[in-house]
């Protein structure tokens, strides 16, 4: 039995040796085979982001294309330049209906023109991936801002490419539709296998399992208003059903930022037990079927989150 199997019902005890070198070939076995099974292809990467080094990877240095998680490292961006000062947190941002891109949840979702502080722009793009929340704190910081922060970072291939607008119109020229609605249904036709240049992380916003490890590494490295500001936010993350399938503990913390389109569902969380290290995690998956619900996908990026997360347990004492 392996560190990763040994993790038990209960949530509240360190479990395994502290690992500070690659896994073992057992714990890689175990997430390729969760990730053949659900039909999937997985990069994982878990890291301990206090205490001893440790971490956990599986084809973390792959680029993929991110969906909706170019908002971690744009928020943490953001943070940065808060705290230099280049940026105001209570900044009114003015979101005009007429120009914002619809969608379902947060400001996106709403008919008359809003004006939020940035602040609260960052908690809504974090807590629901508001769209429209998401493009404006790009227009905001700038892009060419976010890549040369991201570079200063040692981060090169996290690439913020553009917002949710741009590639929600690439889909649908891509697609061939006239809506949202329908390049969703689209993707997800069996019967017609669509594609979209959004897959490709040539193309569109794109990371590596590692990196988006980094990002949550330095997130919590951070200290001051700015940064807690967006650790809270992902504490407040609505979404539930994917790395939180694999820790369903009431005394264990979770804050995170999922990723969807079409085949694509990931997910960057911190997993925290009580007493325990916070361990970083980031599942980022593309599916062998396009369907929109595929419910086996999601609890299998808990389960490769727990088996990845478990080896780096350790309290926090140590």
């Amino acid at each position: 039995m392996t560190a990763a199997d040994d993790i038990g019902p209960g949530s509240g005890r360190a479990v395994g040796p502290a690992v500070d070198s690659a896994p073992d070939s057992a714990v890689v076995a175990t997430l390729r085979g969760i990730a053949r099974d659900a039909g999937v292809t997985a990069r994982v990467h878990a890291t301990r982001l206090t205490g001893p080094p440790g971490t956990v990877a599986l084809d973390d240095a792959e680029p993929v294309a991110v969906a909706s998680l170019y908002k971690l490292p744009l928020a943490l961006v953001w943070a940065d330049l808060v705290a230099v000062g280049d940026l105001a947190a209570d900044q009114p941002v003015r979101l005009p209906a007429r120009t914002r891109m619809p969608g379902p949840t947060g400001v996106a979702m709403l008919l008359d023109d809003v004006t939020l502080t940035a602040r609260d722009v960052v908690r809504l793009m974090l807590a629901v991936s508001d769209n429209a929340c998401g493009d404006a704190l790009l227009a905001l910081v700038g892009r060419e801002r976010v890549h040369e922060r991201l570079v200063g970072l040692g981060l090169p291939e996290t690439l913020v490419r553009q917002g949710s607008a741009d590639e929600t119109r690439a889909v649908m020229r891509d697609t061939g539709t006239d809506s949202w609605a329908a390049a969703q249904r689209s993707l997800a036709d069996p019967d017609r296998a669509a594609g979209t240049t959004q897959y490709d992380p040539a193309f569109a916003s794109a990371a590596t399992a590692g990196q988006l490890g980094r990002v949550l590494r330095i997130l919590w490295s951070r200290p001051g208003p700015a940064h807690e500001l967006v650790r809270d936010a992902l504490a407040h993350q609505a979404w539930r059903h994917r790395v939180g399938s694999g820790f369903p503990h009431d005394d264990v913390v979770l804050l995170g930022k999922t990723g969807t389109l079409g085949r694509l569902r990931h997910e960057a969380a911190v997993v925290r037990f009580p007493h325990e290290h916070p361990v970083g995690v980031v599942v980022l998956t593309r599916a062998a079927r396009p369907e929109r619900h595929l419910p086996g996908v999601d609890a299998a990026i808990g389960e490769l989150a727990r088996v990845a997360v478990g080896p780096l347990r350790l309290p926090s004492d140590v």
